[in-house]
């Protein structure tokens, strides 16, 4: 009886103990709640949100759910007074932080750059308007039959949902309207540029000679090269494949493959994709 004494005494205790500490935490809670407190908490939150906003088509859109966990993490130590959680936790943010910087500086470039006025708005991702991409798509089809017909090799990559700045990372940048005498330029007369994949954001012409997810590397022309498909599912881009041998067109985007094409049907798939498919 008395051990049992003793063990019911130990567990009162502990609730005592519990209920006094969520009392003081409460306490810490209901003493914080002031209107600089909730200003300051709803701007924390609007540029968080912000922030998703600006990274979800992006690679960086994977670690912001640690970053945010983090920052709970920190905020909770704070209030609770855990001083020690706090300092450690605020130590790997910063070291996340760093090599977020070193791993993924095209995307990080890209949130610095954006104008300050347009800070708080809604970035809408580059679209096409129907009178530019019916003329990329007619560029795009009088380019690949004089190029299929020629047997040349071909590797163009059209930005569709997420960014391709990894890719962009290993190119030649340009900023050149999509143009088939440019292209046919580039992969026809053994330019450097027609080495790697030109890519395409909207009209325009954004890099040429890509090497892809790997500097310096040797780019394959070929639809079932490991990277080439990388880039159509994992970015969701749309990648246009001339093969030499045999000197037809192919089409891959996400898990879709398009296979043999002539410039007509190339022309018609471009179409459906960028027009009718919503």
């Amino acid at each position: 009886m008395i051990m049992w004494e003793v063990f019911l005494n130990h567990i009162g205790d502990t609730i005592s103990a519990l209920a006094s500490t969520a009392g003081l935490f409460w306490e810490n809670i209901v003493s914080g709640v002031t209107l600089i407190g909730i200003i300051d908490t709803l701007l924390v939150f609007g540029l968080l949100w912000w922030i998703y906003k600006r990274l979800r088509r992006s690679e960086l859109i994977r670690i912001f759910p640690r970053v945010l966990i983090l920052l709970i993490i920190m905020l909770l130590s704070k209030m609770l007074g855990m001083l020690a959680l706090f300092y450690v936790s605020a130590f790997i943010l910063v070291i996340v932080l760093l090599a977020i910087g070193v791993l993924y500086a095209p995307e990080v470039k890209n949130v610095l750059e954006m104008p300050v006025i347009k800070m708080f708005n809604q970035v809408r991702p580059n679209r096409f308007v129907p009178t530019d991409i019916q003329k990329t798509i007619k560029a795009l089809g009088e380019a690949l039959a004089v190029l299929s017909r020629a047997r040349k090799l071909a590797l163009i990559i059209i930005k569709k949902d997420k960014s391709l700045a990894r890719l962009l990372e290993n190119s030649t940048k340009m900023n050149s309207r999509v143009r088939s005498d440019l292209l046919i330029d580039f992969f026809a007369n053994g330019s450097v540029l027609g080495k790697g994949a030109v890519i395409i954001d909207g009209n325009k012409i954004v890099g040429a000679g890509s090497t892809l997810f790997k500097k310096d590397a040797k780019v394959l022309f070929n639809i079932n090269d490991r990277l080439v498909r990388k880039v159509a599912k994992d970015l969701g881009a749309v990648v246009i494949v001339a093969n030499k041998a045999a000197g037809d067109i192919n089409v891959i985007h996400n898990d879709d493959v398009y296979k043999n094409l002539s410039p007509q049907d190339l022309v018609r798939v471009l179409q459906t994709i960028f027009i009718y498919q919503k």
